[in-house]
């Protein structure tokens, strides 16, 4: 071998091992979700908000919405207490409702949102994030910068099915597009995911849709489980009859005082 070629060898060889190896994150991913599928005890509070317009030039109606619970997720299933002051918000906003209907009643509309389902998918994470993959379709890996750390971004495509599980329904959208993409750590745990869509559709001749949405997911490991602490969207829909524009949040503040769990229970 000429001492040339010897040089270049040595060199590849130690370039090669200079560099960081990179492995597959989606493998990595699926691990953290496996490993995260805790049922550890967790106590917190339960925020949600949103606001809405709806209409058409000058005829604009406001809403807005806004709720605060208490809830525990334990072995014994999730229990949500509401404060005797939501309770009262709520007995005195049905009375204003049924007096006007075009009342303001932000406790109703918030706590109409509270749902068992969500909650649940929100404590549990991992396996509800799992379940957004099985429809995915992966398309690429990137390196980025996320708060000053470098994280791993993986992007996916999204069916329309992933999106609207109604066959018949399915069957009125003219146009889709959606995506997903998710940051993951060093050992493969997601921080935030995000899935975004455009949609349009029609029912019979005199009735068109279009839908775009955001939704931005935030994780959390608290012990042996995957925690969605917070939700946010962003969303306009644009109808034959009018234009909503509506964004929001639900939040999950996490409490790690133990006496706070014994009082709950008791």
């Amino acid at each position: 071998m000429s001492l040339n070629r010897l040089i270049t060898c040595v060199a590849a060889s130690l370039l090669a091992l200079s560099l960081p190896v990179m492995a597959d994150g989606l493998t990595d991913l699926n691990n953290a979700l496996d490993k995260l599928n805790g049922k550890s005890t967790i106590v917190g509070t339960l925020e949600t908000a949103y606001q809405q317009e709806r209409g058409r030039k000058k005829k604009i109606k406001k809403t807005n919405g806004y709720a605060s619970v208490k809830l525990i997720d334990d072995i014994n299933g999730l229990q949500v207490v509401y404060s005797s002051e939501t309770l009262a918000n709520i007995a005195r906003e049905e009375n204003e409702k049924e007096n006007n209907e075009e009342a303001n009643t932000p406790t109703l509309n918030a706590i109409d949102d509270i749902d068992a389902g969500e909650l649940s998918n929100m404590l549990s994470a991992a396996a509800h994030l799992r379940r957004s993959l099985n429809k995915a379709q992966f398309s690429r890996e990137e390196v980025i910068d996320y708060q000053g750390k470098e994280m791993r971004e993986l992007h996916f495509d999204l069916p329309l099915e992933a999106i609207i599980t109604d066959k018949e329904v399915r069957s009125y959208v003219d146009d889709f597009k959606g995506d997903y993409s998710v940051v993951i750590d060093e050992a493969g745990v997601p921080v935030q995911s995000k899935l975004s869509f455009d949609g349009k559709g029609s029912i019979y001749i005199f009735f068109k849709l279009s839908i775009n949405q955001s939704m931005t997911f935030f994780y959390q490991v608290v012990d042996d489980r995957l925690v969605n602490y917070r939700k946010q969207f962003e969303r306009k829909q644009k109808s034959t009859w009018d234009q909503r524009d509506s964004s929001g949040y639900t939040e999950i503040q996490i409490s790690d005082d133990k006496a706070q769990q014994i009082a709950f229970e008791h």
